[in-house]
């Protein structure tokens, strides 16, 4: 198990962004998303930064399919 989970979950979801790989509108909703993942995360609220990142990722899997 990773020592900082919601760092793992953030960065799984930068990776999804990055992949180029989604339509564009999927794509923008991701790095919202990653955004607040990030602010929730600097905040110290791991568990709203790996719920957000968690259901983003789940987004990206289902418009990648």
């Amino acid at each position: 198990m990773p020592d900082d989970l919601a760092a793992d979950t953030i960065k799984k979801l930068e990776d999804a962004v990055a992949s180029g790989s989604l339509p564009e509108h999927t794509a923008e909703l991701l790095r919202v998303s990653l955004s607040q993942a990030r602010a929730a995360k600097a905040a110290g609220h791991d568990q709203e930064a790996i719920t957000i990142a968690a259901q983003a990722l789940e987004t990206a899997r289902s418009a990648d399919q």
